[in-house]
This record gives C-alpha cells, sequence and structure tokens, in this order.
C-alpha cells in the first residue's frame, strides 16, 4: 500500500528543534546511515583520543579538536557519515597517496592515520588531520568577513603555487575552491586544554529537543556543539600561510573522471558545465574563481542564486559573452544538467544584461580603515536590552584587535548612522561611499584575470605560467 499524504508529508517535516548554536551539521542526518553522535569528552579509538571542541561540520561529517593521549599532541578527528564512509575510504586512500607524492611541507594535507567508530547509526570512517584553522571561505565572505588586500594575494600565490606541484606531477586537484584553502594555525600543539578555553572560551552547548517533544534515541547526540570561533580569541593564532585540503577528486591528467566534478557549481569551469572533460585547465579556472572570492568575498559569476551547471553558464556569458561556436549546441535539461539527448534538453537561456569582469573588479570595495571620518566604535550592550539587540551587537561586533591587519568585518563598518548589513537598496547606497580598489591593482588583477577565465582550456594559460604575474608579488 501506497504511503498516504499525511505519510510523505510526516515524513518531510523536521525532526527536531533547532539548537540555537548557529551554522551546525545538517539535524536531520542523526538517524541510521548518517552522522555519529558525538559528545564532549568522549574517547575513541581504545581511548587514543579525547574530545574536547568542535571545529566544524559539513554535509559528509562533522570534525572535533581532539587530545591524542598517546602522543600528547592536538588533532582534527574527521567522523564521516555511514553511508558515506565506504566511498569516502576509498576516495581518501588515493588520495593521501596523491597529498604524499607532492610535497613534504604543510601545504598539502592529509590524514595521518584513520580507523573505523562503531555506533547507533552504522559503520563510521574517521580520519586523523592536524588541526587548521579557518577556510579561506569563512574569512572572506562578503558582509560576514574580509580579508585584508595583501594576505588575500599571499593566499592567492600560495594556491597557485600549490596547483602547480600538482600539475607538475600530472595530477589535477579536481576541487580547488575557497572552502579548501585553509589557514594553518601556529603552534597549535604548545596549548593546553586550559590554553583552548582561554583562547577561545568553553565550548557551548545547544539542547537537542525534537518537534514532538520526545526524548531522541541513542541516534542522536544529547546536545549540539557550536563550533569553535578561531577569530573570537584576543590572541592571534592563525598563520599567514595556507594548506590545500579535499583531495576526494583528484585525478591523473590522463585519466580525467568520466563524470561531472563534484566541485560546487560556483567554481565549475565552463567546458565542464556543458559536459566536457575535466583538464589542469579546469583547475586553473577554479583558481581563478578563489582568487576572486579572496580579494573581493564575492564570486565573478554568482549574481543570481547558482544551482546547476545551466545557471552557472548564464553568469559565464553575462561576464564573457556568448560562448564559442562549437560550444552552441550544448543543450541543458529541466534540472539544469547538461545532456547530449536533444529530447531532454535546451540550449541554455540568456540574461539580456551584461556584467563584464572589468567593471566587477573595479568595484570592489574595501576596509575604510584609514578613513579619517570613519567611526568604528562598538556598540555598547547594556542589562536587560532585549535579545534582538543583542544578536545585533554580535553582528555588529569587530574582531579582535590582534586581527586588525589581516581580517574585518563588514557589518562592524558605520557608515554615517547605518551599518552595512546586507543585500538591500541601502546597503548598495553604502557600499557605494566605501573606498574602492585601487585602479593600479585593479588593472593587474583584471590582466591576470584575462588569462585565467578564457572558454577554450587550450587557450587558458597554465599555472605555472601565472606563478610570476605582478598581482601576486605586490608586496614583494
Amino acid at each position: 500500500m501506497s504511503p498516504s499524504p499525511d505519510d510523505e508529508e510526516l515524513s518531510c517535516s523536521p525532526r527536531f528543534l533547532l539548537a540555537g548554536v548557529g551554522d551546525t551539521e545538517d539535524l536531520e542526518r542523526y538517524e541510521r546511515g548518517g552522522f555519529h553522535p558525538v559528545h564532549l569528552g568522549d574517547q575513541y579509538d581504545g581511548g587514543r583520543y579525547k574530545v574536547i571542541h568542535k571545529l566544524g561540520a559539513g554535509g559528509f561529517s562533522t570534525v572535533w579538536l581532539a587530545q591524542d593521549l598517546m602522543r600528547r599532541k592536538w588533532v582534527a578527528l574527521k567522523i564521516i557519515l555511514a553511508d558515506e564512509s565506504p566511498s569516502v575510504e576509498t576516495k581518501t586512500v588515493l588520495s593521501h597517496r596523491v597529498a604524499s607524492q607532492c610535497s613534504s611541507d604543510a601545504v598539502f594535507v592529509t590524514y595521518s592515520r584513520y580507523f573505523h567508530i562503531d555506533g547507533p547509526n552504522g559503520h563510521h570512517l574517521c580520519l586523523v588531520l592536524p588541526v587548521l584553522g579557518p577556510s579561506a571561505s569563512r574569512l572572506s565572505q562578503y558582509m560576514d568577513s574580509r580579508i585584508e588586500p595583501w594576505l588575500a594575494r599571499r593566499a592567492s600565490y600560495q594556491a597557485a603555487r600549490a596547483l602547480a606541484d600538482l600539475h607538475a606531477q600530472n595530477l589535477c586537484h579536481g576541487d580547488l575552491t575557497t572552502a579548501n584553502i585553509m589557514f594553518r594555525v601556529e603552534e597549535f600543539d604548545r596549548y593546553t586544554e586550559n590554553d583552548i578555553y582561554r583562547l577561545f572560551g568553553k565550548p557551548e552547548t545547544g539542547p537537542l529537543e525534537t518537534e514532538s517533544g520526545e526524548i531522541p534515541g541513542a541516534e542522536a547526540p544529547r546536545y549540539i556543539v557550536k563550533s569553535l570561533d578561531f577569530l573570537s580569541s584576543e590572541t592571534d593564532i592563525i598563520s599567514n600561510d595556507i594548506s590545500l585540503i579535499d583531495f576526494d577528486q583528484a585525478f591523473l591528467v590522463s585519466s580525467p573522471p568520466g563524470k561531472m566534478l563534484a566541485t560546487p557549481i560556483e567554481f565549475l569551469a565552463p567546458e565542464v558545465a556543458v559536459g566536457r572533460p575535466a583538464s589542469p585547465a579546469s583547475d586553473v579556472w577554479a583558481l581563478g574563481c578563489s582568487i576572486v572570492r579572496l580579494r573581493s568575498g564575492e564570486g565573478l559569476f554568482s549574481a543570481y542564486d547558482i544551482t546547476s551547471p545551466a545557471d552557472l553558464m548564464r553568469g559565464i556569458i553575462q561576464a564573457l559573452g556568448d560562448m564559442p561556436a562549437s560550444w552552441e549546441e550544448s543543450l541543458f535539461d529541466s534540472d539544469g544538467q547538461p545532456t547530449k539527448d536533444p529530447a531532454k534538453g535546451k540550449p541554455v537561456w540568456k540574461f539580456t544584461d551584461k556584467r563584464p569582469i572589468k567593471e566587477q573588479i573595479y568595484r570592489i570595495w574595501d576596509n575604510p580603515s584609514n578613513w579619517p571620518s570613519k567611526s568604528t566604535k562598538p556598540l555598547v550592550v547594556s542589562q536587560g536590552e532585549n535579545v534582538d539587540q543583542v544578536l545585533d551587537w554580535e553582528r555588529h561586533k569587530p574582531y579582535p584587535r590582534c586581527f586588525l591587519h589581516k581580517f574585518w568585518k563588514p557589518t562592524a563598518i558605520k557608515v554615517g548612522d547605518a551599518y552595512l548589513h546586507g543585500y538591500d537598496d541601502e546597503s548598495d547606497n553604502l557600499l557605494a561611499a566605501l573606498p574602492k580598489i585601487p585602479e593600479d591593482e585593479a588593472a593587474l588583477l583584471c590582466d591576470l584575470l584575462s588569462k585565467i577565465f578564457v572558454y577554450e582550456p587550450t587557450e587558458r594559460a597554465n599555472v605555472k605560467e601565472l606563478l610570476d604575474h605582478p598581482w601576486f608579488h605586490m608586496d614583494d
């Protein structure tokens, strides 16, 4: 008997209430085949690793700060969804070989070892990784956070150099994004557990409660832990150097994958988006996308929601103009995926307006910290103010002073009597008053990107050719 509409609606409705600790893993995946429930103080691998804090979470894993009690070191434990663990293990072992071949320094990060956890939701792969700081995606995200130009250039160059090392080994990364560019941390092993709490505060938790009011079973944790925020500390332990992570999509230049890369759509090269093979040139395109986001906090091709390759191609056409004639027969199905079947696909429809790359680069807005008229005094929150005001305070509170030379928070900037806050006409007017990227830098950046953002992969510069570009070396 097929399920009734009421049954289907019930199965789609959320089981858990939000835990009130900010962005978290998908709580609905605390189920058979899903996340492993973790609590602070839990010990794994025969008591070798003790969980102290949470570092983050993604669609396939949760990541925990743990003490290696055997070696007296800090490690990151990445615990994979049970259903995904077999395939991730296969890819991870292969990617470990890739990373190990390329360099002996810390640029390429892979696991030191792995083990398995059997829990109420299944059999989970657990990778033991070095502790890294925040991702470039976290640090350069429109209004939420920005990286100072000198550090954006430095990180971009290091990512380009790392990619050149990979390509020299006839390997492609396949998933180069700002989420996989991680800033390192300085001498983390010198800190004790109490030092961690002093630097970042004790872990914040929120009870995990169900919509129905029933108590969750063993498949779910009793509480959800808020991720550690490296930018909350009054001491800067974030290095000026980056590492590349996640080699799960890596492939040999001679053996491109038969299926489309699992790269976030915004970073896909156009040839991949229309269904053609990936190559080193596709990595170079993704590097260009990462450079723009590092420097500007935004993507070049994401003025509108991008949920499919067809959406991406519309944005690229806005910026570069029409596709090459040989690509004009590219078809996309109703989900926006490339297809060769004329019965299922149509050519991509185009926006009528244009968004040239040069115009977008020259509009990059920067930190007005040198403006004598700018007010950067933090808000004062007094006792008795309501929750909304406290939330506004958190949003407008600047980063600690130790980060002033590296990172800044746009929502802490006040223009006149108003704070920058988001996507609306008022914010657009406020942004117009901010200083823009210096013209000499904008010209160099446009020149660099003109060598990257080219439709035909064979006409795109290779990454080794880019390393000497003057934009990377403005601070030398």
